[in-house]
Order: structure tokens, then C-alpha cells, then sequence
């Protein structure tokens, strides 16, 4: 199955509407993926989220017309705060960190969606590492998502190299949710205490293979030396899946 070439998406577009609120703005299904996963991560942690005020789906052509306006939240990105703390702060942080991210992991899709991948809501998911354009899924099981992966693979020169990769991804992997877009930008920390005042961008979070969240938190250019140590104590790692994925994504 292959996929064609897209255009990247122009970021969702923030705009703070005083000093509480703000209105997140951008495409339909991002959204109201966002919209969904913070309810839940809401009900379901104690991970200081954005309280969500309001949601307005429109016109699907025009941006503008589907938002989230929603609480803001103090803190620095921990990009910025990180060079600025002392060691006792830093050791909060990781704390906080290990625990939050403990608390996504234990969830678990519902018994009926046991093994499946999707957003909250049970649907398509998006993230742009699959997809800049629109969403894919749901998958019916972890083995089903690995084939998406390597599927890719088929279009290339060397063919046989499909079963190469994806002898390498086993299927016995848990689903649990996952955030699925950690960085040190989604992550609001006061930089004198270390303690986290927020985590933001949720639109592609959901339940996820469980290597998926370590995989994404070093996607792009996040393997710099401190954000891999720090990823290091507070989550699994999963080196090998992501080096596997690293090469499928050249695909």
C-alpha cells in the first residue's frame, strides 16, 4: 500500500485572547482529536492539562472556523526553563514526568477495542509522522499498524526489503495511550521548583503500540543529548523500534 507525497500542514494557530484564555485554530479532524483526548486525559490523570471551555467544529475548507478556546496555563517550555534550573528543580521535573507518563501508559482501550489503534473516540488517528494531509486508521490490531508501516517499503528499489523490516517489528506489543507528540515544548514547567504547570498539544494522542510514545518523543529533531537523558528516566526505552522506524520513515 503506498502513500503519496503530501504538502506539510500549517501548524494549528494560537491566538491568546487575554491573559486566561486562548484559542487554538486549525483543521476539523485535529481538533476534535484534541478536544477529545484532553476530556479524557482529564477524567483519567492527574496531569495538568488546559481546561477545554468550548469547541466549534465549522466548515470543514476553512480553519478559522474550528477551534478550541481554552485555559491558559503559567510556566515556561521546559526548552527554555531547562538550562535555568538547579538540580533539585530538575529532579522534580523527571519526577513529575515519570509519574504522569506512568499514569497514560496504565490506560488501556476499552474491552471491546482491546489491541486496537485509535483515538479516543474509537476512530482514525493522525499523527504527522504517518500523515501530514488527513488521518489513517483505526487498526484493528498492532500488527495490522506494523503494516502500515513498512508498506511503504514496497515502492522502493529493493522490495524484499519489506520483509526485512517487518520481521524486525513483533506484534506482541500492549496498546496504551500515549500523548504521542512529547517534547520540551508541550511541556510547561515553573523553573524555580521544577514542578509542571501543563502539557499541551494533545490533537495526536490516543492508544498507540506502547513503543510508540518513546519513538515519537525523539521524532524530528528531539534526540538532542539532554532530551534523550531525560527520556531516559522517566519512560521505556524503546531504542531498536525506533531505529527501525527512523529508516521507515525515509520510505
Amino acid at each position: 500500500m503506498s502513500r503519496p507525497l503530501r504538502a506539510p500542514q500549517p501548524p494549528s494557530r494560537l491566538v491568546f485572547e487575554g491573559p486566561h484564555t486562548v484559542r487554538k485554530m486549525g483543521e476539523a479532524f485535529r481538533i476534535q482529536r484534541e478536544a477529545e483526548a484532553m476530556d479524557y486525559v482529564k477524567e483519567n490523570t492527574s496531569i495538568p492539562i488546559p481546561t477545554v471551555l468550548e469547541v466549534h467544529l465549522g466548515d470543514p475548507s476553512n480553519n478559522e472556523s474550528n477551534w478550541i478556546r481554552m485555559q491558559q496555563l503559567p510556566g515556561l517550555e521546559l526548552g527554555t526553563a531547562w538550562p535555568q534550573m538547579d538540580d533539585d528543580a530538575r529532579s522534580e521535573t523527571i519526577c513529575q514526568l515519570r509519574s504522569y507518563l506512568g499514569q497514560l501508559r496504565r490506560l488501556r482501550p476499552s474491552a471491546d477495542a482491546a489491541g486496537r489503534i485509535a483515538s479516543v473516540s474509537g476512530g482514525p488517528v493522525w499523527d504527522h509522522r504517518l500523515s501530514n494531509m488527513t488521518t489513517c486508521g483505526p487498526f484493528e490490531s498492532v500488527a495490522e499498524f506494523h503494516d502500515f508501516l513498512v508498506a511503504p517499503v514496497a515502492q522502493c528499489p529493493r522490495p524484499e526489503w519489506v520483509a526485512k523490516y517487518r520481521s524486525q517489528l513483533a506484534d506482541a506489543y500492549d496498546v496504551c495511550f500515549a500523548h504521542a507528540d512529547l517534547s520540551w515544548e508541550n511541556i510547561l514547567v515553573d523553573a524555580s521548583t521544577g514542578k509542571i504547570q501543563g502539557a499541551l498539544d494533545w490533537e495526536m494522542a490516543g492508544f498507540w503500540p506502547e513503543w510508540w510514545e518513546y519513538r515519537k518523543a525523539l521524532f524530528a529533531s528531539r534526540s538532542q543529548p539532554w532530551w534523550a537523558q531525560i527520556l531516559k528516566e522517566v519512560m521505556v526505552e524503546y531504542k531498536t523500534e525506533t531505529d527501525i522506524d527512523m529508516d521507515l520513515e525515509m520510505f
